[in-house]
């Protein structure tokens, strides 16, 4: 019925009389009510700052399941938040909509004067109105960057859906998020992760800026959760260029509280807007395929690089394209650098090839 703990560590269990004898002056005493208590939480997978931060500013579309319920809370919320040059939102469902029933003239309809961005569920598609594709310069001229795509109408002009590298083209040109909404939004974050038993979190995608965040509220005592973290990286990087950022990483952030122990590489997409990269292409009336985001002989020199300096490796996978070439890439840096535990990590793995399981 109760616990003693010394540095972090559960070191006696008993009853009550028992543990209470051994507490001495300075000993923190803590009457449960008879309540269960638990190790803290370890969060293996989450997007802390992102998340946080859109939760404690934005319209959370969560629950949306028509077109007008979406239309109807947009409205409400440009309508109760009149000072805002910008309308964001976050959280409508790709199973719902997608870029054919959800363009900038629905959004039009809701609010017409002032730019909109709203991004889904998985954040790997994103919807503005037509005031934002022209306050960031988005029509038919524009072309789809790499990695990315910018959904059209038969004429070619953008519809306002946004995929994968195209929001990057939006973000880049919208009034960009401040420090201080981004440490509030760790703050929203950490305060619902602990209330709900989580004491670390794996932060699954971390730049310069994340870290900077991060680091910052650590210095002031106001992380509640461990960060663990992954950083990313770019099919535009280079081996050294990667390698030499993110090692200067883990080194430069490593306390307590906030550490950089892996690498992250996005390999494809995701179902819903057609970016997870297949072996067979798709057999709908559209067809096609998806190509994995970073080149196989880059891929896996990267690979060989990040497990020769003993970090983990973590990808995001969802085609069983993409997982065949992770795997491959792992074996390879396996082969060149020998095996140690490593704990590298494929994430989501939405198919398999049968003959890759083993």
């Amino acid at each position: 019925t109760a616990l003693a703990s010394s540095r972090g560590r559960v070191t006696v269990l008993g009853d009550d009389s028992q543990i209470r004898a051994l507490a001495g002056p300075s000993t923190r005493v803590v009457d449960a009510g008879g309540r269960l208590v638990l190790p803290g939480f370890q969060d293996t997978h989450i997007h802390l700052q992102e998340s946080g931060t859109r939760h404690a500013m934005d319209l959370d579309l969560q629950g949306a399941y028509s077109l007008d319920h979406l239309k109807d809370r947009l409205k409400a919320f440009a309508m109760a938040n009149p000072g805002r040059a910008w309308i964001k939102g976050h959280g409508w469902y790709t199973g719902i909509f997608n870029d054919r029933n959800l363009t900038r003239q629905v959004l039009d309809e809701a609010v017409p004067d002032r730019p909109v961005h709203l991004s889904s569920s998985d954040y790997h598609s994103a919807v503005i109105n037509t005031k934002a594709c022209a306050a960031i310069g988005l029509d038919a001229t524009v072309k789809d960057p790499e990695n990315g795509y910018f959904s059209r109408d038969e004429k070619g002009v953008p519809t306002g859906m946004l995929n994968e590298a195209a929001m990057e083209f939006a973000r880049e040109r919208m009034p960009q998020t401040s420090d201080a909404e981004w440490e509030e939004g760790v703050r929203w974050g950490q305060r619902h992760a602990n209330q709900h038993g989580f004491t670390g979190v794996l932060d699954a995608l971390v730049t310069d800026r994340h870290l900077r965040i991060y680091d910052a509220l650590d210095k002031r005592g106001e992380l509640t959760v461990r960060v663990a973290s992954t950083a990313l990286v770019e099919p535009s990087d280079g081996v050294k260029q990667a390698l030499d950022r993110i090692e200067g990483f883990r080194r430069d952030y490593h306390s307590d509280m906030l550490k950089v122990h892996s690498a992250k590489f996005f390999l494809d997409g995701v179902f819903e807007n057609r970016t997870a990269a297949m072996i067979d292409g798709y057999m709908d009336e559209i067809g096609g395929n998806a190509p994995v985001m970073f080149g196989e002989n880059h891929l896996r020199e990267l690979f060989i690089a990040f497990d020769a300096a003993r970090f983990q490796i973590h990808c995001h996978v969802i085609g069983d394209k993409a997982v065949r070439v992770a795997l491959d890439s792992l074996q390879a840096a396996r082969e060149v650098n020998g095996g140690w535990p490593s704990l590298h990590q494929l994430a989501h793995v939405q198919l398999v090839r049968p003959e890759d399981v083993p």
